[in-house]
């Protein structure tokens, strides 16, 4: 099976941004179970009713570490409280990424000191971490919580409708892509041990919440030939490698199509991250520190908040009201008011909206900023911010859009909050595989009930699962949207609808020969009935030989031109006594006269 580079020694430090490993071959790679298929219909958001738990004035503290703990704001609170709050969440965060790089300066192991655990190593880790650390809770002891969920570990059947665990795939040889978001009350942060890394304490006021987590899909290409990035993407500038050139679609050998139905990628598993924490992965990865992208993805993080369900205050009405982000078809998501503390009863008869309570905040270009932009620039910027911090998000989701199409794990060019990592972020050991960052970051795996809960809700793309088809179809289930790949290098989106993979070849090709065949068939029949036409009477069918035919019609020509010529005779004659016959009476009338 596919296991980690990573030994329990190094995993303790899943808090840095900058990647151990170079593949996405961790154990987070072991697939869903098996799908349990069953009749009873599934609820649109869990076996918990709403009214279970309607509780508005409960707290709860903070949760994070024992010796930087602030606790949250007592309900109801004012938008000052609220500002303040995510003021002090900052600075925690800015002083836990110092502490982790402090870490890793001292303790960052040699790569080739590393090796490769067998599965009997994982399990008596495994077995020994759960003895001791039941709940997994403990530092060293994260990098295990999954396996629990994959099943592996107690002699389980891995589905043969995904990927093989028992190979290493090459990094640049796996993708994935945004499924969209989805809530969940069974399952909450909290109790899957995990929130966001960078904002553990959370933003969450209180504990009746329903989480709200991000559903992406990993895959794997079977037809990768170790090309790298140059197996997908060719330039006109020859920037590339020409082995991999395909010269009659003038592209890549490889096609990046696995949100396509008819993909020849194969599905490695489904995941459920925290819905914040997959939003901030890519955001502090993929952009500059002036790009538009980079921008929007800030304020969008900072508007809503890293908060599954949050108190807001009291309409006109005084009734109080409660807010979280709300997923919804397409993929996408928008900051929606409540009338419950679980988040689940959208408000509709207030009138407001996530906007109407002024938790807009400055432009903030994060930790990293180095002041060397100039002030045309941060105006520019700021308009950004602005345009992106309202209810519906509609900014950051048209940034994310990208991610609902296939994308490679390996980010290139990779950036750290901003700024290249290394001299353009292209180098192979300075990029990061964001799978892994994924997994990292406390993903889990998604098995049937996860995707029938998504799909239920109306909130995630179409997927193919266990030979079945959930979630909405949308662009990319289309012929032309298969096709689409968004270039992070060259920052735009292309279409490669020239590229066809070996299935549409086959279906091409199958089509031409049959109507080859059918063309054949018919042009045959033709050719056989007109010559059966030939030797046949229009009316009926002679039983007269072709010698036979061609005598009687010689006899019968003889007799026609025989009665033709007495005909002829017998008018001469009538016509001689019609002649006479007038001649007489003309004589008569003289003799009258």
């Amino acid at each position: 099976m596919a296991v980690p580079f990573l030994t329990t020694s190094t995993a303790q430090y899943d808090d840095a941004d900058q990647d151990f490993g170079a593949a996405f071959t961790s154990i987070f790679d072991i697939p869903p179970k098996a799908p349990i298929l069953s009749s009873s219909p599934l609820p649109n958001v869990s076996s918990r009713t709403a009214g279970d738990s309607l509780n508005a004035s409960s707290t709860s503290a903070a949760a994070g570490d024992d010796d930087d703990e602030t606790a949250r704001p007592t309900l109801p609170q004012t938008p000052e409280e609220v500002h303040q709050y995510q003021l002090l969440k900052s600075k925690r965060m800015a002083e836990r990424r110092e502490r982790a790089k402090e870490i890793i300066a001292k303790h960052r192991p040699e790569p080739g000191q590393l090796h490769r655990m067998s599965p009997e190593e994982i399990r008596l880790v495994y077995g020994n971490a759960v003895k001791e650390d039941p709940a997994l809770e403990k530092q060293n002891h994260k990098w295990l919580r999954g396996l629990g969920n994959s099943g592996y570990y107690y002699g389980s059947h891995v589905p043969n409708f995904l990927a093989p665990v028992d190979e290493y795939y090459d990094p640049w040889a796996q993708g994935y892509r945004m499924l969209g978001g989805y809530i969940d009350c069974d399952h909450s942060k909290e109790n899957n041990r995990g929130g966001s890394h960078d904002n553990r304490n959370g933003g969450d006021q209180n504990e009746n919440k329903c989480s709200r987590w991000m559903m992406w899909a990993a895959y794997v290409n079977p037809n990768y030939n170790g090309g790298g990035r140059d197996e997908y993407f060719q330039y006109q500038n020859g920037n590339g490698n020409g082995d991999y050139y395909d010269e009659e679609n003038q592209s890549g050998v490889s096609t990046l199509d696995c949100h396509s139905p008819n993909t020849e990628w194969q599905l490695i598993g489904v995941y459920r991250q925290e819905f914040y924490q997959f939003i901030e992965q890519i955001s502090k990865h993929l952009w500059a520190i002036d790009d538009y992208e980079y921008v929007v993805a800030l304020a969008g993080l900072a508007y809503m908040t890293d908060a599954d369900c949050m108190g807001l205050g009291y309409d006109k009405q005084g009734n109080f009201l409660y807010a979280g982000v709300m997923p919804y078809t397409g993929g996408n998501f928008q900051m929606q008011l409540y009338q419950d503390s679980s988040c689940l009863i959208p408000d509709t008869s207030s009138g407001m909206t996530y906007d109407d309570f002024g938790l807009t905040n400055n432009l903030d270009l994060g930790d990293k900023y180095d002041g060397s932009l100039t002030d045309d620039a941060l105006s520019t910027l700021y308009n950004y911010w602005s345009a992106a911090q309202e209810y519906t998000l509609e900014l950051l989701n048209e940034v994310y859009n990208e991610y609902k199409y296939c994308t490679l794990c390996m980010d290139y060019p990779t950036y750290q909050d901003g700024y290249f990592i290394g001299d353009s972020g292209t180098d192979d050991d300075d990029l990061i595989n964001q799978c892994w960052k994924f997994h990292s970051h406390d993903s889990y795996t998604c098995e049937t009930d996860c995707i029938s809960l998504g799909n239920a809700q109306g909130s995630i793309l179409q997927v193919n699962y266990a030979g079945r088809s959930y979630g909405t179809s949308w662009d990319g289930s289309g012929n032309t949207g298969g096709t689409t790949v968004y270039d992070h290098y060259a920052k735009g989106y292309t279409n490669n609808s020239s590229k066809e993979s070996n299935f549409e070849k086959f279906k091409a090709n199958a089509y031409l020969t049959f109507n080859g065949v059918l063309f054949i068939a018919t042009f045959l029949a033709f050719a056989v009935a007109r010559g059966s036409r030939t030797d046949s009477s229009d009316k009926s069918r002679s039983l007269l030989s072709r010698e036979e035919r061609k005598k009687s019609r010689s006899a019968s020509n003889s007799k026609k031109s025989s009665s033709r010529s007495k005909s002829a005779r017998g008018k001469a004659a009538s016509s001689s006594g019609h002649s006479r016959s007038s001649s007489k009476k003309k004589r008569v009338l003289g003799l009258a006269r």
